[in-house]
């Protein structure tokens, strides 16, 4: 059975149903949000399971691992800022981790997938791709990067002093079905003015600031795809589209389906805006790596990304 820790969130939810499809046994770690997504109701006491934990209860994480048969774990509980304090975010995402870890090795855990973020690379503001080899700065200005850099740390030293093994996954931006609503993501309100048929004033946000986007659904089939690989020959990969796609590009995917959609985009407004932090990156994440040695090939560019959320928002699909 494969753990999955934060297993409602926004991209675990699509790697559990990807697992489900596959008629893989789940098991799902709920703790404050305890909602399924409805995509994952036809699986439920079936061959998906949820099991209410804490990860930061040492204890806890031991005892389920070992009650559950658990072989595998894709950990992918995290606070951000939106979710909690800065206090909760290190208990999490740090202390958490190491329960993880520790739990996971006295258990004789085959393998952990970690999911990371680009967020780690904070602070490099070259415009070509981003590669896995770099050195990362220290310095940060919000609660994951810090902590998903300390978190890679533990699980690099935990796979170089055990036989676990570990793999980190630093995805790019998300966007997709489960999405949260929030300033740094403007995706998610350009879909909803404009199925509401109302207008969107998003002239805070830059029309010509590009981010690596990538849709849920290729993020979820990537984590997967490492996950399960037979052997892999790194213990970390970039998983993003490979290109950085514009706001402005993502209005236009917008007014595809909906021409008469009324959004309004700010231009020229500087290196540091309501999306983008002083210390954020310019650059897409390099996914050579991952594609070169197990095939990946994101499916969903950003008009067909966006064509399948609004089919989420508008009708409850998910595709």
């Amino acid at each position: 059975m494969i753990m999955i820790t934060g297993g409602l969130g926004f991209l675990a939810a699509s790697a559990a149903k990807i697992l489900c499809e596959q008629g893989r046994k789940i098991l799902v770690t709920v703790h404050r949000k305890t909602e399924l997504a409805p995509f994952l109701e036809p699986y439920r006491d079936k061959n998906l399971f949820l099991c209410p934990l804490d990860i930061t209860d040492f204890e806890a994480v031991e005892k389920t691992i070992q009650v559950h048969g658990i072989r595998s774990i894709i950990h992918a509980a995290s606070v951000y800022e939106a979710k909690g304090s800065l206090y909760d975010a290190m208990r999490v995402n740090i202390v958490g981790t190491i329960n993880i870890l520790e739990a996971s090795l006295r258990q004789g855990i085959t393998r952990l997938t970690a999911l990371s973020t680009e967020a780690v690379y904070q602070g490099i503001k070259q415009w070509e791709p981003l590669r896995e080899e770099q050195l990362l700065h220290v310095e940060s200005d919000r609660y994951i990067p810090g902590t998903k850099r300390a978190e890679e740390n533990l699980c690099l030293l935990y796979a170089v002093k055990s036989n676990l093994e570990i793999t980190l996954l630093r995805a790019s931006r998300i966007y997709g079905p489960m999405m949260i609503f929030g300033g740094r993501n403007p995706i998610s309100m350009m879909v909803r003015s404009a199925i509401e048929g109302k207008a969107a004033d998003l002239s805070h946000i830059d029309e010509d600031e590009g981010h690596d986007n990538i849709y849920v659904k290729d993020c979820a089939g990537g984590v997967i795809m490492v996950h399960e690989a037979e052997k892999l020959q790194h213990r970390i990969y970039n998983l993003g589209h490979g290109q950085l796609t514009t706001f402005g590009q993502v209005r236009d995917a917008v007014l595809k389906v909906y021409p008469g959609a009324r959004i309004t985009l700010g231009k020229h407004l500087g290196d540091v805006t309501a999306t983008k932090s002083p210390l954020d990156i310019n650059a897409c994440l390099d996914i050579r790596r991952i594609r070169e040695e197990l095939g990946y090939q994101p499916a969903y560019d950003i008009d067909k990304g966006v064509s399948a959320l609004i089919s989420w928002f508008r009708d409850g699909r998910y595709i």
